[in-house]
């Protein structure tokens, strides 16, 4: 059975339990479910069947409760309330009375029954949530900036007053007309100039770039350019972008040519699994020792050192191969180079390569313990 076809029987049975206001016995579900109508299948193995949807809809967080019968068939239920996350308001005083809060209206259609509830938040609830998703932010965790900015986007659907004021850490929208200046800047090859929020380092910058293209890469846009200064290929996560201007306000002279054998469908298809992620870029440099098939192919990945790595590792030269990597997915990446057994290490930067040490330890301790309980 594939998963398609489970993901299917689950969103009926859903559909079922959702529109009715009573329990369900299983032979009725079975002429709601396609997946449990099989008439030729015994109803055993369709309840078993059945409790195992049930199951992992609970590893989900779909509680779907089993009521007991007088008669003794089990009937089931999937109430509202717990499935329908509330719907989220701010009340306009700066304290609201308990009378008040309580007094609040639950919505829903009538299919619904009334029964979502509403939650109420209170002006100073909204600002401490963006400090706080603010001081996530800046404690220069990637992952962590990243859930922060989930959750504000999640309440933004419902609440504007999360769609301002956010500090430059998280950001969340793409500014409409900073949208349309990267475009004119993309279909008519002009410079740009504009201010950049590095998630990586906490800080705001100028850029100058000569724009290849846009992309849209793991649900956001992206601008990819050659840095002027960093003498690079870079990709800007747009909605980090502000105040763009084009460099040369004349648009019937291009300011660049885009190299004729760069391919922007290419470009965006060829990412590595640890270059893809919301995080900015981190250069690693890696040590390849050998010429094996695997090796070559590993070092092929990377690139010549540049600032500020050129002439650090000459005396590696001798015995290694040393190339750079930009990568978002730190993790992902140490994982692959630990996957050389030996013939890569990472030599810059120290975090990494304390990251990547911490990791070898973990894994011999791994394996020194499967080894010990298969003696």
């Amino acid at each position: 059975m594939s998963a398609s076809d489970k993901l299917h029987r689950w969103l009926d049975i859903l559909a079922a339990l959702l529109s009715r206001r009573y329990p369900l016995p299983l032979s009725e579900l079975r002429r709601e479910v396609p997946g449990y109508a099989d008439e030729s299948v015994k109803e055993d193995s369709i309840l078993r069947m059945f409790e195992r949807d049930k199951g992992e809809l609970r590893e989900l967080g779909v509680v779907i409760d089993t009521i007991p019968d007088s008669d003794g068939v089990s009937r089931y239920q999937l109430r509202k309330a717990d499935f329908y996350l509330p719907l989220l308001s701010v009340c306009e005083t700066l304290l609201p009375s308990e009378t008040e809060l309580r007094q609040q209206p639950r919505y829903g259609a009538p299919t619904m029954g009334g029964s979502v509830p509403s939650l109420v938040l209170t002006p100073d609830e909204c600002h401490a949530l963006r400090r706080a998703a603010a001081r996530v932010s800046g404690l220069g965790h990637v992952e962590l900036a990243e859930d922060a900015a989930r959750a504000l986007r999640k309440l933004q659907f419902d609440l504007e007053v999360f769609a301002e004021g956010l500090p430059a850490a998280a950001v969340l929208r793409v500014d409409g007309d900073v949208f349309d200046t990267l475009t004119d800047a993309v279909a008519l090859r002009k410079r740009l100039r504009f201010t950049y929020h590095s998630m990586e380092r906490n800080e705001t910058a100028e850029r100058v770039v000569e724009p290849y293209g846009l992309v849209f890469l793991t649900g956001h846009w992206y601008l990819v350019a050659h840095d002027v200064n960093a003498q690079g290929m870079r990709q800007f996560r747009v909605s980090r972008i502000r105040s763009a201007v084009l460099g040369d306000q004349r648009k019937q002279h291009p300011d660049f040519e885009v190299p004729p054998m760069f391919n922007l469908s290419t470009y965006a298809a060829s990412r590595q699994s640890w270059e893809l992620g919301n995080g900015d870029h981190q250069t690693v440099i890696v040590a390849f020792r050998g010429d094996t098939g695997v090796v070559s192919q590993g070092r092929a990945l990377g690139e010549p050192l540049a600032a500020p790595y050129d002439g650090q590792f000459a005396s590696l030269s001798a015995t290694h191969s040393v190339r750079s990597f930009r990568v978002r997915r730190r993790d992902t990446f140490l994982r692959w180079v630990l996957s050389f057994a030996g013939d890569a290490r990472p030599v810059a930067p120290d975090d990494a390569v304390q990251e990547w040490t911490a990791l070898l330890r973990a894994s011999r301790d791994a394996q020194v313990a499967i080894a010990t309980e298969a003696a």
